[in-house]
């Protein structure tokens, strides 16, 4: 039966609500899938940083004491260790000052890493020895406070002029200290090279939360007074690292 004029005004009629409801409901879809984004990110964080802080813990089976580098031990995280490897071959330092030698472990990685590269040496730093560090043609050790004019002095002579020079920072770890070695030894890494403040997951960040102002606290006003470098997180890609905001690239 053919539809009259009559017909199609009977018909009631709804001007512009099909559009509003299909609005309201991806509106409200958009809202659901975003809280459920956030949900799954602040879940996949606290699984992140909860393993963190087992693995941490349970350094006498990891980390601190159950870790080796052709058999020395060497007190690092599996995944730190990968990141410095990247980090050596994509920046290709020719020397590495590291401060904070122990059982001279993570030297021995470093100039075994060189080693492969064919280039780069290795000089560290610390206050007491240790017997049976390994002996590498490309490490030098050094013995005092990394802070002392003394060895601020010999670290100087060794570097030849026109080097690049990357930083390792993993001694006394208390923020006065670390504050200070960023204030002497920045000036001596190259733009382009990194200065590494190593442990910025201790005081909370998110282990020993009773440890008081340390590498976190020293970087974040080393940063503040100073242009010169930015945090590089591309370095933090393996989800958990021992130095998270303490990849600093000199930039400047």
């Amino acid at each position: 039966m053919p539809t009259t004029a009559t017909d199609e005004q009977a018909k009631p009629t709804r001007p512009g609500i099909d559009r509003l409801d299909l609005i309201v409901a991806i509106a409200i879809s958009l809202m659901i899938g975003a809280c459920a984004a956030a949900l799954w990110m602040s879940r996949e964080a606290w699984i992140v940083e909860r393993f963190h802080a087992y693995y941490y813990d349970h350094g006498n089976k990891t980390w601190d004491r159950n870790t080796f580098w052709l058999g020395t031990p060497i007190e690092k995280l599996s995944m730190d260790l990968m990141a410095y490897q990247e980090l050596l071959w994509d920046t290709k330092p020719d020397v590495l000052l590291e401060m904070g030698t122990a059982r001279g472990g993570s030297a021995y990685y470093f100039a075994s890493i060189f080693d492969l590269m064919g280039r780069g040496r290795v000089i560290t730093v610390d206050i007491q020895g240790e017997p049976g560090r390994p002996v590498h043609p490309r490490i030098t050790y050094l013995l005092g406070s990394s802070t002392s004019p003394e060895i601020v002095r010999q670290v100087e002579a060794l570097v030849k002029p026109g080097e690049k020079v990357m930083v390792v920072l993993d001694s006394d770890h208390h923020a006065p200290h670390v504050l200070r070695e960023l204030q002497i030894y920045s000036r001596m890494v190259t733009p382009g090279q990194y200065l590494v403040v190593e442990d910025t997951n201790i005081n909370g960040h998110p282990v020993l939360p009773g440890y008081g102002p340390g590498p976190a606290e020293a970087t974040a006003e080393f940063l503040a007074g100073n242009k010169n470098f930015a945090v590089d997180r591309s370095r933090e890609k393996f989800l958990i690292t021992f130095y998270p905001g303490g990849w600093l690239k000199r930039v400047r």
